[in-house]
């Protein structure tokens, strides 16, 4: 099975973050965030990866390619124009035909039965699945889906549903759905290629399932998610903190709760970080408390 990771957005929400280092690439307890999403489907099946590229493409490259070295191959396009979800498939159609792929957002982490939803979309037939969670705290668009799985519509306007959740940005799909797909613009895979479908009685369904789903989209976002995954990986041994081998702790510094110290960073004598991260080249003075926030080489973002 291949995957495409879409990989080619700005990450505007995330700014001024984005702006020093590409979302994709922002790292996450010693690896590159995309990473996480690339692991998770290759443990399903997935033997090869296509990312689509736009912002900071060359460092996006660089960091993949370093960290999928011995794990798996990884090629890459270049869209000089932002294709959109849809174009951004459409446009490596080449790579992904040859059977059932799978594609998945670049800036999130997420865990559930994978391999229960490609079973399901087997069985069922389908055209293309998308994996939905419950949204409890309403803050995306919900699906609503008919009592057979179907999708009976996307947004608040759609038609009534047996049930509605929100769209993972995991979508498996057969390779047919790739001559739907407008060629030559950019697309919403959503908008101009699925609700279409839909309308035509094309069997595009959901698998409803629950897990783990952490979106990296703001700063807030990216300190809660990694504070997150450190807390599940640690367990109750906290307090929880992460240094990564080739970062530089300095005597009597005070690292955590909370922390989070990537390659290349150093914490002066003395300084105390909780509550936060440090990226790669960030130095915290002699002394000095960073916390609630991000520290890079340009500066502290608050979070």
């Amino acid at each position: 099975m291949k995957a495409m990771i879409l990989a080619a957005g700005l990450g505007t929400r995330l700014r001024p973050l984005s702006l020093e280092i590409p979302k994709p690439v922002i790292p996450v307890l010693g690896q590159p965030l995309c990473g996480y999403a690339m692991a998770f489907l290759h443990e399903y099946g997935a033997a090869s990866f296509l990312l689509n590229l736009h912002h900071g493409p060359e460092r996006v490259r660089e960091k993949v390619t370093a960290w999928a070295a011995d794990r798996f191959p990884v090629v890459f396009t270049h869209e000089r124009e932002i294709l959109g979800t849809g174009g951004g498939i459409g446009n490596a159609r080449e790579y992904l035909r040859g059977g059932t792929f799978v594609t998945a957002n670049s800036d999130a982490v997420a865990r559930f039965p994978f391999g229960d939803a490609l079973a399901r979309h087997r069985r069922n037939g389908s055209l293309a699945t998308l994996v939905l969670f419950p949204d409890r705290r309403r803050r995306y668009t919900p699906v609503r889906v008919r009592e057979d799985g179907r999708i009976a519509g996307f947004g608040s306007a759609a038609p009534a549903g047996a049930y509605e959740g929100f769209y993972t940005g995991y979508l498996i799909a057969e390779p047919e759905l790739l001559d739907r797909i407008p060629h030559g613009r950019p697309s919403c895979i959503v908008r101009d290629t699925l609700v279409p479908l839909i309308a035509t009685g094309a069997p595009i369904c959901a698998f409803m399932t629950e897990g783990i789903f952490l979106d990296f989209g703001t700063p807030e976002d990216y300190l809660r998610g990694t504070l997150a995954l450190l807390a599940e990986r640690e367990g109750d041994k906290g307090p929880h903190s992460f240094t990564h081998p080739r970062a530089s702790i300095e005597k009597g510094a005070t690292v955590g709760p909370d922390a989070v110290i990537e390659e290349g960073a150093t914490v002066g004598a003395g300084a105390t970080v909780r509550r936060a991260i440090l990226w790669p080249g960030a130095v915290v003075p002699p002394g000095a408390l960073v916390e609630n926030g991000i520290l890079t080489p340009r500066g502290f973002v608050p979070a």
